[in-house]
């Protein structure tokens, strides 16, 4: 079960979590003003990949077990005007 939860907001390509732990994504909201791919990895690779469409938006619904990230985790978005917000715990 998820504790701690808290959100954590990337705009464009990079790091959204620091840390040497691990890291549940439970929920992911993510918006692009083009046609693209987001990918999210953690340190041992990508973790989940969707596509957005120009100036859409995603919202997913992991669940309280989410998805188990080691250490560092960053996002790919299809432009820098894009952004991601994650419900981590």
């Amino acid at each position: 079960m998820a504790t701690n939860i808290t959100s954590k907001f990337s705009q464009g390509t990079g790091v959204i979590v620091t840390t040497q732990g691990d890291t549940r994504i439970l929920a992911i909201h993510a918006y692009s003003t083009v046609t693209g791919t987001f990918d999210i990895e953690d340190s041992e690779g990508s973790k989940i990949k969707f596509q957005v469409a120009a100036s859409g938006q995603a919202d997913i619904y992991i669940g309280e077990l989410g998805i188990k990230c080691k250490g560092t985790v960053s996002v790919s978005s299809p432009g820098a005007n894009g952004g991601v917000t994650l419900i981590v715990g």
